[in-house]
């Protein structure tokens, strides 16, 4: 009998240093090894807490790291991801997720601890997929899309990029949520989002 030796962590530096980018550290704790973060510090960190990007990627490219943006705000998550080199771009799941084999997650994606994605599902680049959130079987999700702590997106769904999927939220199968889009926290999209808007409820409806 044959074992295989379970791979090394890879090396990584966090664009981001506030409560989303721990999050992130400890979701990625044996998958990869954080060397430092970048930016405005609002907690205590057991690794260097760098001035600027620049340094960052300075370090990365040094010293072969990887980098992961983890900033919440969807729009400045991409647009700091545009300034990363794309050798240095590294997306991760959690060990306490699960991720179909055919899925390829776009660069600087994070799936978190107990997140699920199904099977054919596309994810883009910059995603947050977090906490227990489900993307079931060919769910499409485009760049820059916050699938917040349990919601649920069903199969053959659309999320646009820029938009967030609250928590608790579900989108049913094949509904398309527009780009930049807001679902509230526990609505229920039963017909597809236009882009930019904002909805709330069971069923979800406009917030006038």
């Amino acid at each position: 009998m044959s074992t295989e030796s379970a791979p090394t962590p890879t090396s990584w530096i966090s664009l981001g240093a506030g409560g989303h980018a721990a999050s992130v550290a400890h979701a990625l704790l044996g998958v990869g090894t954080l060397r430092a973060v970048a930016g405005v510090s609002t907690r205590a960190w057991e690794v260097p807490v760098l001035d600027s990007d620049e340094e960052a990627l300075s370090l990365a490219e040094s010293q072969d790291l990887r980098v992961i943006v983890t900033i919440g705000d969807n729009r400045r998550r991409l647009t700091v991801l545009d300034l990363v080199p794309p050798a240095l771009r590294w997306s991760a799941a959690a060990l306490t997720s699960t991720v179909a084999s055919d899925v390829a997650l776009g660069d600087s994606t994070v799936v978190m601890h107990h997140a699920h994605v199904g099977p054919g599902a596309r994810i883009g680049r910059g995603v947050i997929i977090n906490t227990a959130a489900v993307v079931e079987h060919d769910v499409t999700i485009g760049d820059g899309v916050h699938v917040a702590p349990g919601a649920v997106i069903l199969g053959g769904a659309c999320v646009d990029g820029g938009a967030l999927v609250g928590s608790g939220a579900t989108i049913l199968p094949g509904r398309r949520v527009g780009a930049d889009a807001v679902i509230g926290a526990g609505a229920v999209v039963s017909r597809d989002v236009r882009a930019g808007t904002r909805v709330v409820g069971v069923p979800a409806v406009d917030l006038r």
